[in-house]
């Protein structure tokens, strides 16, 4: 019992030092009071000097799994995962309006305002003959979306402003919605 209530004074007043900010008495001072390093300066610990290191070989980062490719390099046309709900019909329609827009029009007719006032090329209509594939059905929603993706002609790539299932819900407005309207 002597040794149970040395034990707990002991513990009690090893908590109790340093104030409320305080994280008591440190054993191992290596893992308090750790050296750091900003990202863009020089590392002694690590071969090449660098702080920042760069990923390893062959890693992917989280949620960013890449689009698979095939033998000559072009991006293989897949099928749209997402299922088309009302939500995402409205958020494709809402996307388009707020990134494609200014240059395609909110029809799709290639007069948005970076064509008319900007003095841009205009972008093929989706709706007209010059439009290679104006037929929806054979232009499928992956080859919008790899459009959307890796850009064509004069149009960037626009991943970097769309997270992939919000590209495929564009894809899918446009195909449904702006190429045939009207035709149906």
């Amino acid at each position: 019992m002597k040794y149970l209530l040395l034990i707990l004074l002991t513990a009690t007043l090893m908590s109790c030092s340093g104030g409320r900010n305080s994280t008591g008495y440190s054993l191992i001072n290596d893992m308090m009071y750790s050296e750091t390093y900003e990202a863009f300066s020089t590392n002694p610990v690590f071969y090449d000097g660098q702080t920042m290191q760069p990923p390893p070989a062959g890693t992917i980062a989280r949620g960013h799994m890449p689009q698979p490719m095939t033998a000559d390099g072009q991006p293989v046309v897949q099928e749209n995962p997402y299922a088309m709900t009302e939500y995402t019909w409205k958020r494709g329609e809402l996307l388009f309006q707020r990134t494609c827009s200014h240059c395609h029009g909110a029809q799709g007719q290639g007069d948005g305002k970076v064509v008319t006032e900007g003095g841009f090329p205009a972008p093929p209509k989706f709706r007209s003959r010059t439009f290679k594939y104006s037929k929806r059905d054979s232009y499928p929603a992956g080859e919008i979306f790899n459009v959307i993706t890796y850009g064509k002609g004069n149009m960037a790539s626009h991943a970097q402003n769309l997270y992939p299932e919000d590209r495929w819900y564009v894809a899918e407005y446009v195909r449904e919605k702006l190429m045939t309207r009207g035709k149906k």
